[in-house]
């Protein structure tokens, strides 16, 4: 059976993007169940996950207001949580999207391995990771700040796992 772009890139869309009612945090994704990227995503538990699908009821909430946020250093994050926030497909799920140092991943942002060794400043990246709409309006990137998908801390974490050399 082949399925459309929809049909493909639907779930990997709508777990990767954010909803300003809750968070998806680590307890509530794993009372989903195991889902299989390539299969479709079972239509019921659409309603616990975020979308950019404009027919859906997710697709047609307003976005919040773009969030202009400054990073108050120094970085204090956990590299290894950071790691499992930007793995996990039900949390960060940056991995749907972008290579990840030490790990293979989606093509369609780039590739943030050896993030560490470009030396970005810690306040773009913090920026980007909160709210990228600020730098690119039409960017398909979570807004994962304002609609409280991560934490202050859990961005700090991912910070440290993508500088951590």
């Amino acid at each position: 059976m082949k399925f459309g772009f929809k049909q493909r890139y639907l779930p990997l869309l709508m777990l990767a993007g954010s909803l300003s009612v809750g968070a998806i945090t680590p307890s509530s994704a794993e009372e989903a169940p195991k889902w299989v990227p390539g299969e479709q995503y079972p239509r019921e538990l659409l309603k616990n996950f975020p979308c950019h699908d404009y027919d859906l009821p997710c697709g047609k909430m307003t976005s919040p207001p773009v969030e202009r946020v400054e990073f108050k250093g120094p970085l204090n994050g956990d590299a290894e949580r950071g790691e499992k926030i930007a793995t996990n497909l039900r949390w960060g799920n940056c991995i749907a999207c972008h290579a990840l140092p030490k790990h293979e991943g989606g093509t369609i942002g780039p590739s943030l391995k050896g993030y560490a060794h470009r030396e970005m400043p810690l306040d773009y990246t913090y920026q980007r990771l909160w709210d990228v709409r600020f730098y690119n309006p039409n960017a398909f990137m979570p807004v994962y700040g304002p609609n409280k998908v991560l934490t202050d801390q859990d961005i700090q974490d991912v910070m440290a796992f993508l500088y951590a050399k």
